[in-house]
């Protein structure tokens, strides 16, 4: 068949074909997204700003503003209205944090993890919460009481403006020990542990238990080598809080927080989380969970005995926690020495034994060897009779009156390596109900000893 159309037709066509492709291409492309950062100036610091905070809030009278870089998200549901916030870490400079809450969900949609932002400060309040900044709006409570709460969902982006600069999250992460991170500076901050586990209680249990449910959220415990501990907190809304806590060892990824004398550790995603090392295995550890709340000290192998003076130690259930506790209150006896001692633990197949626990104090009055508590190693204790037995003093870190109250220290890792056969550890509690000078409390939990096969 012949073509019906002339040369001049076909030329025609085609160029009315081009230009239209060519609008239908332009219309399609993706336009190019423009990032208008707010033109703001820095006029103060976040220090400036918590140094000149106290416990009560307070409105912000002056038009300052400060920066710092976003290092929390809500993508996964582990934090809720609030956002950390924290500056650039520097050589020999601390790196401050702080929380901003807002009234608002899916804020990691603008306010992505290593964001800079600039807090316009004039007309918020602020206050210290349990040793960090926060800042927000006022709220009153159903008693009058008041304390800095959420930032409208209507104002907050006038508040916290965010700029076009994103910067790796690895330029704010420090590496820290569990023992350098229990500390009121590091509130509000990104760190990253490593060679860490999760405790044997967490073994074959889900992040989040409604059967450990305190305050819509599960709290488990991270364990280093030396026996330092810091509690891994996951809400009910994570939307990993269903998988199972992973069995080995490795590092967390993190940013700390603080409730009560509690350091509380939380992940942004399951992604900050990578632990395919060896697990190290305890051959013996008492977490005193099985303990009750408020009797005499009684575990099976354990012996609980006094010396002088009438008192035993006692058991105690705080926040889910169970530890052994002596406590002067309710004895007028000049002089108090108790023992609490561990069942036999035979050692003859575990090389490079090393012992670790945590302690704490409360009402504490004075630092002396007559208020103390030590601990000692055994190889021939009966079971009843302390005063007939051997002892050797164990050099440990235990809590002195400078420790803050309640707040348990990790003893660091204690050498039993030359020790073969049985032993057993004791905890001694020396002190008086007579001389108020000389009392107040101890507490001992997570008593663990590691070696290897």
């Amino acid at each position: 068949m012949k073509n019906r159309y002339s040369p001049l037709v076909f030329s025609i066509i085609s160029l009315i074909s081009l230009v239209f492709l060519s609008c239908v291409e332009d219309e399609t492309s993706i336009p190019e997204l423009m990032c208008n950062q707010p033109d703001l100036a820095i006029n103060t610091s976040v220090v400036e700003v918590r140094n000149n905070t106290n416990p009560v809030a307070a409105k912000y009278l002056y038009d300052d503003i400060m920066e710092g870089y976003v290092i929390s998200s809500d993508e996964s549901g582990n934090f809720f209205k609030t956002i950390s916030i924290q500056t650039l870490p520097a050589k020999n400079v601390v790196t401050q944090g702080f929380s901003i809450g807002v009234d608002a969900t899916n804020t990691y949609i603008n306010y992505r993890v290593g964001r800079k932002v600039f807090i316009k400060l004039k007309n918020q309040f602020t206050d210290i919460n349990y040793g960090s900044l926060r800042i927000g709006s006022l709220y009153v409570n159903a008693y009058g009481n008041t304390s800095v709460g959420r930032i409208d969902q209507n104002d907050y982006k006038n508040v916290l403006n965010a700029s076009c600069e994103v910067i790796d999250e690895n330029k704010l992460i420090r590496s820290l020990s569990i023992s350098e991170l229990l500390n009121d500076n590091n509130i509000n901050t990104l760190v990253e542990l490593s060679n860490v586990q999760f405790s044997d209680a967490a073994m074959g249990r889900h992040y989040f238990e409604e059967s450990n449910n305190i305050g819509g959220a599960t709290n488990w415990n991270l364990r280093d080598k030396s026996g330092n501990q810091v509690i891994f907190r996951t809400s009910r809304y994570a939307n990993f809080a269903s998988k199972l806590v992973p069995k080995g060892s490795g590092t967390v990824r993190g940013i700390l927080t603080k409730y009560g004398s509690d350091y509380q550790i939380m992940i942004r995603s399951e992604k900050d989380i990578s632990m395919e090392g060896k697990r190290s295995v305890p051959f013996f550890s008492e977490d005193f969970q099985m303990v009750q709340n408020n009797v005499n000290f009684s575990l099976p192998g354990w012996s609980n005995i006094v010396e002088k003076g009438t008192k035993l130690w006692k058991s105690t259930v705080f926040a889910g926690n169970g530890y052994a506790e002596f406590n002067t209150t309710g004895t007028t006896a000049a002089e108090i020495v108790a023992w609490l001692v561990s069942p036999k633990i035979n050692i003859d197949d575990y090389k490079n034994a090393v012992l670790s626990f945590r302690s704490a104090q409360h009402d504490l009055k004075v630092d002396s060897p007559l208020n103390s508590l030590e601990v000692y190693v055994s190889t021939n204790f009966d079971g009843f009779n302390v005063a007939n037995a051997e002892w050797t003093k164990l050099e440990a870190i235990l809590p002195t009156l400078s420790t803050p109250v309640r707040q348990f220290i990790s003893s660091d890792r204690i050498d039993l390596s030359s020790y073969s056969g049985n032993i057993h550890i004791a905890f001694k509690y020396v002190g008086s109900g007579k001389d108020k000078i000389l009392n107040g409390a101890f507490m001992v939990d997570d008593v663990v000893i590691v070696g290897d096969k």
